[in-house]
This record gives structure tokens, sequence and C-alpha cells, in this order.
């Protein structure tokens, strides 16, 4: 079950990428030229044919998993990343929400094939809260892009103070939350060392950054902790769940 898993994520996760690239064309040459679709390095049609591959593919490994978890892909997982690309990018906050959301459903799928979701719950939610404010920063970050192609991101709609507001915000929300677990002794003292360490010094860091500065650099800045913060965060939850209990 694990390798199916694995290559349906997988699979999916391409294939997303791919069409959200195409969709993205006009922006990211400006704000991404070097991608290999905004650069022309690769036709339209032929990335497109590779993204329907993808999906196809993820499609059919599901038949080797759970019908619950299978369930979860074909009808809400697929329908929300093609519904992203070509609606719901542009709408405030929205489209942020079903990238983080989509994220967090990628741990509940994991629960789903192994037959136990409950332990999955708060790693999805703490994917989900580092995911909606690292794709906020992106929004930030690609502001001049998008407003030039006339999306209409949070930045954009209510202006650039606001979306640093709101980043801030959520990030030192969701470093509190992160403490939950532990007070609460549902993870070992083994959660809280590399959450402090890589999580909460990421957040301190991106809050610090954008009260200083609400450049462009601090948001690509910020976006690259953010993922890495949101890697320390699942490792935390597994040595905290795993020792020391």
């Amino acid at each position: 079950l694990l390798i199916y898993t694995i290559f349906t994520v997988g699979l999916f996760i391409g294939g997303a990428n791919i069409f959200n690239d195409i969709q993205d064309k006009n922006e990211d040459k400006i704000n991404k030229p070097n991608r290999s679709i905004a650069a022309e390095h690769i036709s339209l049609k032929a990335a497109g044919n590779y993204a329907k591959a993808l999906f196809i593919s993820g499609a059919g490994m599901c038949f080797f998993l759970p019908l619950s978890a299978t369930l979860l892909v074909w009808f809400i997982v697929f329908p929300l990343m093609i519904v992203y690309s070509l609606k719901l990018k542009s709408t405030p906050l929205a489209g942020n929400g079903v990238i983080a959301f989509l994220l967090g459903l990628t741990f509940l799928f994991c629960g789903l094939v192994f037959g136990d979701i409950v332990p999955m719950i708060i790693p999805a939610g703490l994917a989900f809260s580092l995911t909606f404010v690292r794709e906020l920063t992106k929004d930030i970050e690609d502001i001049e892009g998008d407003k030039r192609s006339g999306l209409n991101t949070f930045p954009i709609m209510f202006g650039l103070n606001k979306a640093v507001q709101l980043v801030i915000l959520l990030s030192v929300t969701t470093g509190i939350l992160s403490f939950i677990p532990y007070l609460i002794k549902l993870y070992s003292v083994f959660y809280l060392i590399p959450l402090v360490l890589g999580v909460e010094l990421p957040l301190a860091i991106v809050v610090f950054s954008f009260m200083k500065s609400h450049s462009r650099s601090t948001a690509r800045k910020s976006s690259i902790l953010l993922k890495t913060a949101t890697i320390m965060g699942i490792i935390s939850i597994y040595t905290g769940a795993t020792i020391g209990i």
C-alpha cells in the first residue's frame, strides 16, 4: 500500500503543478520567467499531455487503494485541483485556502489508506496552517505579475500592508496553537524540541522580517522558511509521537 500511496500522491501533485503552470503562463513570464512553460522550453500542448498522463496514472493507482481513499482523490482532491487553477486562484484567501486544504488532505488520505485517520488530524491541521501562511507570502512575492495579469489576490484587493499584517497575525496564531499538542501531553518533549527549532524559530523570523520590510525579497525568503517549517513540523510530530511516550 505504501508504494501505491506514494505514487498516487506524487503523480497527482506533478499533474497539478504542470496544469497550474499552464494556467499561470502569463504571470510567470513576469514573476518566474525561468520556468519551463513560461520560458517556452516546452509547448503548451506537450505540457498539457504530460499533465493528463500524470492525472490518469494517479487515478489508476487508486484502484490498488481502499475505496474511501480512492473516493477522496477522485471526487474531492482532483476536482479541487482543477477548480483552483481555473477559477479560485485569483479569489482572495479562497485560493490560498484550497491549496492549504489540499496539503492537509494528503495526511487524511494517508490515514484512510492505512485505516486510522485520527493520528493524521494534527499533522493535517499544522500543514494547513503553515501552507496557508506560505501561500499568502507567495501572493505578496508575485503581486507585480499577478496585477499585470488581472488577478485579484488578497494583496492586490486589500493592499500590501493588510496582506503583511495578515501574514504576521496568522504566523503568531500558528506558532501559539502549535504548542497545544505538547501542553495537553499528546506528544512528548521530542515534539517540542524540533518544533521550537524548526517551526517556531522560522515563524518568528518571518514575523520580524515582515515588520522590517514588505519587499518581494522578504516574501521570497519567508516562503522558503515556511516550506522548511512545514517539513520540520511533520518531523516534530513523528518524533513526539514515537519517542518518549
